[in-house]
């Protein structure tokens, strides 16, 4: 069977992923990407192979298939990276030690795009704790999670810095994390709606949960102990606020970080979704302001959530404007009004920086105070720390933190 899967919105930041494989569950590229075949004259080869790698179907353990990731040529229009202004070297960059996995939806079916640091080792995989990390309202888990290859100058020498928090919490050796991308984020194709919703995709984690799972317990379902936690960042703690209150039995434990949760603001209901190829009938309502419905993503949008660390929110800025180039259409953002901290049953930590402007601490009283009776609960600020903790320079308190957490009983 041969599938061609598209993994961006703008197909600017992955191009395209040719798979030759058996029938199977999912597909996953090892990505490391070191192998760049590039072109002086170019910039990019019209066939630059990233890398071929086997892997085990977690699903039933046995299937095998073999996955050659490469890039498309410019000829082949948009879907070219040639055309942006950065190098090909500095985009595989962004995906420097990741594998990327496609995990179908279980409703429909929509491949979505998860990313990891693959372990061989069967024990080291089970002594750790597998942790699903949730990206925010605009940028995608790969500048969010994975920020990697920017230079450091110490004054003796210039190197390459990463503010990657898959890998360092990897580097904890407590934790297995994972990053998924919603619909029309980075590397999952938007679906025929066009849009995201709220609750769409909390059925999207629910399923990559359910994944997450599967591959650690090796098939064994409803295996307590092997129960992945939930992070959400910002937007995305909302949406792994609804899971837990409608899913509980799918995680282990939650963990709020920079929730946007404040109980005085609700959502207006949108009137019925423009026609794909029209806006008509669409009001300028604050909620769905026509102007924002197709536009891309600017550069200011992406460094307003920094107001310590200017190098890095440049940096930052660089690497989400590759990834996620377009903004992606939210709708029926009114989903997001049943967010009831009391609703919420398991174990769970609220995170935020004492700097926050989007997470100030008296909403994030308000969270933790309503939390569900009957579990633990932990509420831990960083101090001169703004809203991307993990990219700022007291990344790693909040990781400590985190992994202190995460190996508590409860």
């Amino acid at each position: 069977m041969k599938k061609m899967i598209e993994l961006s919105i703008s197909t600017r930041f992955f191009g395209r992923v040719c798979c030759h494989t058996k029938q199977f569950s999912f597909k996953r590229s090892f990505c490391g990407l070191t192998r760049t075949a590039m072109s002086a004259k170019n910039g990019c080869s019209s066939d630059a192979e990233f890398g071929i790698g086997r892997f085990n179907n977690c699903l039933n353990g046995r299937e095998q298939c073999r996955v050659s990731t490469r890039l498309l040529s410019s000829e082949s229009g948009k879907h070219g990276l040639s055309q942006t202004s950065i190098s090909c070297s500095h985009k595989a960059s962004l995906l420097k030690g990741l594998d990327i996995i496609t995990v179908p939806a279980e409703d429909d079916g929509h491949p979505l795009a998860v990313y990891t640091i693959p372990t061989d080792d069967a024990n080291d995989r089970q002594q750790r704790t597998p942790l699903l990390l949730l990206h925010g309202r605009t940028w995608s888990s790969v500048p969010v999670y994975h920020l990697v290859g920017g230079r450091k100058d110490n004054g003796t020498e210039v190197y390459e810095e990463s503010r990657s928090l898959i890998e360092a919490l990897f580097n904890t050796n407590r934790i297995q994390p994972y990053a998924m991308d919603f619909r029309g984020f980075g590397g999952t194709p938007k679906d025929a709606s066009g849009f995201v919703e709220p609750l769409r995709c909390v059925k999207d984690v629910v399923s990559v949960l359910n994944w997450i799972q599967s591959c650690v317990a090796g098939g064994e379902t409803g295996k307590e102990a092997s129960r992945p936690a939930l992070l959400g960042w910002s937007h995305g703690a909302l949406i792994a606020q609804i899971v837990a209150q409608r899913h509980p039995d799918v995680m282990s434990k939650l963990i709020l970080y920079g929730s946007i949760y404040n109980p005085n603001i609700k959502y207006a209901i949108p009137p019925p979704p423009p026609p794909s190829d029209s806006y008509k009938g669409i009001t300028d309502h604050d909620d769905f302001p026509v102007h924002e419905m197709v536009s891309q993503n600017e550069y200011g949008n992406a460094t307003e959530d920094f107001t310590n660390n200017h190098i890095v929110s440049n940096w930052f800025a660089e690497a989400a404007l590759i990834c996620d180039p377009i903004k992606v259409q939210w709708w029926n953002l009114h989903q997001l009004n049943e967010c009831h901290p009391s609703l919420v049953k398991v174990p769970t930590m609220v995170l935020a920086g004492d700097q926050d402007p989007y997470a100030p601490m008296i909403t994030q009283a308000e969270l933790f105070t309503h939390l569900g009776r009957g579990v633990d609960r932990v509420w831990s600020i960083i101090a001169n720390a703004d809203h991307a903790v993990h990219l700022s320079d007291q990344r790693y308190r909040l990781i400590g933190n985190v992994s202190n957490f995460l190996g508590m009983d409860g």
